[in-house]
């Protein structure tokens, strides 16, 4: 059980009886939502837990970032629904997966990397590189560059020697 539910669990929960998801015709994630009143607009999805799950407590807000509802559990809608939402989940919380970390230099307090990623070489700045590495668990990390871009290495014992020798100083 994740721990701090005890506030979302008070939100209006929205299930498939109460609300559709669809594409408007410029691919914007829409729904209808039935409510004291009918919401019919554009939405975004927010996952209240992101590193720790993708299905439960999703925070469903309108434009102005007001949450509307919440998705208790995603897998109760329907597959068509769910495969939806996951693909805006995935534009949002876009995260390459660095493989091997090429280079890795410091000047004035912010950090150069070059990164073979699953999506190819990346080149990133982090500035203040200690508060910009996210360690989720012991052996996870995301790393934040001053663009706000997300990148995950997914396991810190599966990275070769050198990318780890290179890392360690920042761990």
């Amino acid at each position: 059980m994740i721990r701090g539910l005890e506030h979302l669990t008070q939100s209006f929960s929205l299930t498939p009886e109460n609300c559709r998801f669809y594409l408007s015709e410029h691919q914007l994630l829409m729904a209808r939502i039935q409510k004291e009143e009918v919401f019919d607009n554009r939405v975004f999805i927010v996952l209240s837990f992101p590193f720790e799950t993708r299905e439960k407590y999703l925070s469903v807000q309108d434009e102005h970032r007001d949450e509307i509802g919440m998705i208790e559990d995603l897998n109760l809608f329907d597959e068509d629904t769910v495969k939806l939402i996951n693909e805006d989940l995935n534009k949002r919380y876009f995260a390459p997966k660095i493989q091997h970390i090429l280079k890795l230099t410091e000047r004035y307090g912010s950090s150069f990397w070059d990164c073979q990623t699953d999506y190819g070489v990346r080149s990133f700045t982090v500035k203040d590189t200690y508060k910009s590495l996210i360690r989720i668990g012991e052996d996870r990390l995301f790393v934040v560059d001053h663009d706000g871009c997300r990148y995950e290495i997914e396991s810190l014992k599966a990275l070769d020697k050198k990318s780890y020798s290179k890392l360690e100083l920042y761990l």
